[in-house]
């Protein structure tokens, strides 16, 4: 795998990447951003409301913080044009698939639910956009 542009694409998309390939990192980032906002939320609940068990305390904000790490190291792999960088996007976006799934469809409040299918609409077009055939273009060539 080389790190030279593609000859034959428009003069903009052989420096930045196809428009795919740059949203989609997008969604990656704002996703990676979120989930990290989730991790800090958690944190200060959780110490404004004490816990004795710090050990789950732990694991409660380690998870979604490993997770926001890597989607932010997925968006930058696909920036520096990685094809690594694709098959960890979509593995994390495979794991949110579930995550979504029981938010939709549990017995939760409407607000839940809304979250929960902004969730999946999300891991949708991420997949789509990382794997669009200008986006596996850019980053095989």
């Amino acid at each position: 795998m080389t790190d030279r542009p593609n000859p034959t694409a428009p003069e903009d998309e052989a420096v930045d990447g196809p428009l795919t390939l740059r949203v989609g990192v997008l969604v990656l980032w704002i996703q990676a951003a979120l989930v990290a906002l989730l991790a800090v939320v958690e944190l200060v609940q959780l110490i404004r409301n004490g816990t004795d068990q710090f050990e789950w305390a732990a694991w409660i904000i380690a998870g979604p913080l490993v997770a926001a790490v890597a989607l932010f190291f997925a968006g930058r792999l696909l920036i520096n044009r990685r094809l690594a960088g694709r098959g960890l996007a979509v593995t994390i976006q495979l794991c949110a698939v579930p995550v979504a799934f029981f938010m939709i469809t549990g017995d939760n409040d409407a607000w839940v639910r809304v979250v929960g299918a902004l969730i999946a609409l999300s891991v949708v077009a991420a997949v789509a956009l990382v794997v669009a055939p200008a986006s596996r273009r850019a980053l095989v060539a």
